[in-house]
């Protein structure tokens, strides 16, 4: 029987977990989640698959974010299936991370016509009627790439992850979503946002305690801003919007070697409308607290839960969003090295 040396050993049971929480994905514009910016070593793959239930009542408001299925004066409730795949590698020499989010399902809103602006009514309805849509299938695939600035050094080889003891670190995201989802201009519910649109991130991280799963305790910052370009046939109309500046910000902790929780911030401003160079409503301003779950069943298979609901912000504005997560990791090198130990 071949045998696998100590620090083979706990690579094979300490590089794995700490990896299968790297990625989270991205849904319109929703948080990416709690460690979704903790590196793995070069080589590591990870698919997620997430399903995530909405509900944003803007009833009482005339705050329009349809990448956040908000709309003015309605009551809105979509369900969201996303599919992503990682790849984390070492580009300039820092760790970095490649993903692509594939992104689909349905959304259905109420509107109160006697409060909404007429420029998002569709032709034919008037204010009196009662109005609502759906919307169904495909929505706007993006891609994203995080390269470390500071605070990681490169993770190529197995006992780069055994000296790896990070404290505080810096990285730079960048994405970009591209207008391939479903859309149809003489509706004001849609899966696509017929424009191109992206984001900047700047991801803080700062760990506590030792590094190794069951110890681990982090504070996460991500400051960021949505850019978005123009939609020029949003109901025979053209739709621009201002950026959407945005914070999100997690503390984790391990509880077990396998469970780890959060509490979870994420705060929205900005993206007043412009219609016909009209401004139309009002700027979106929503603060969620929430909680998140994250559990490791095997090596390679996580599952995570979270909740979240808005507490501050726009008093008209009530949401809330439940979350189920699959998250699968892999490096070739390490599961030979458990082919190994299982000799």
């Amino acid at each position: 029987m071949k045998k696998v040396h100590g620090p083979a050993r706990f690579l094979a049971f300490v590089a794995c977990p700490v990896a299968i929480s790297l990625i989270c994905g991205l849904a319109n514009a929703q948080d990416d989640g709690a460690r979704a910016y903790w590196k793995g070593r070069a080589g590591t793959n990870v698919v997620s698959f997430q399903y995530l239930n909405m509900h944003l009542d803007a009833s009482d408001a005339l705050q329009f974010d349809p990448a956040h299925y908000i709309y003015p004066s309605a009551d809105a409730d979509a369900d969201i299936f996303i599919a992503n795949y990682a790849r984390h590698m070492t580009l300039f020499n820092r760790p970095a991370s490649l993903m692509v989010n594939v992104v689909g399902g349905s959304v259905e809103a109420d509107f109160d016509t006697n409060l909404t602006p007429p420029e998002f009514l569709p032709p034919g309805v008037v204010p009196g009627t009662s109005f609502s849509q759906s919307a169904s299938g495909y929505a706007d695939p993006s891609v994203q790439l995080d390269v470390n600035l500071l605070g990681t050094p490169p993770l190529i080889a197995g006992f780069d992850l055994l000296d790896y003891e990070p404290t505080w670190t810096l990285d730079a995201a960048v994405m970009l979503g591209v207008p391939l989802g479903e859309y149809d201009s003489s509706k004001v519910v849609n899966l696509g946002l017929n424009r191109f649109f992206g984001r900047i991130a700047f991801p803080f991280k700062y760990h506590f305690r030792v590094f190794s799963p069951g110890y681990m305790s982090s504070l996460e910052v991500v400051p960021s801003v949505w850019l978005f370009a123009e939609n020029d046939n949003f109901v025979g109309q053209k739709l621009e919007n201002d950026p959407v500046w945005q914070i999100e910000a997690h503390w984790t902790h391990d509880f077990t070697r396998h469970f780890f929780g959060s509490i979870d911030l994420l705060y929205r401003n900005g993206f007043q409308s412009e219609i016909n160079g009209a401004d139309v409503g009002s700027d979106i301003e929503i603060g969620d607290i929430g909680v998140t779950l994250n559990f490791q069943v095997t090596d390679n298979l996580t599952l995570r839960s979270s909740f979240s609901s808005n507490v501050f912000g726009d008093s008209d504005i009530n949401s809330s969003m439940v979350r189920l997560q699959f998250v699968y990791m892999w490096h070739q090198a390490m599961e030979n090295m458990k082919k190994l130990g299982s000799e």
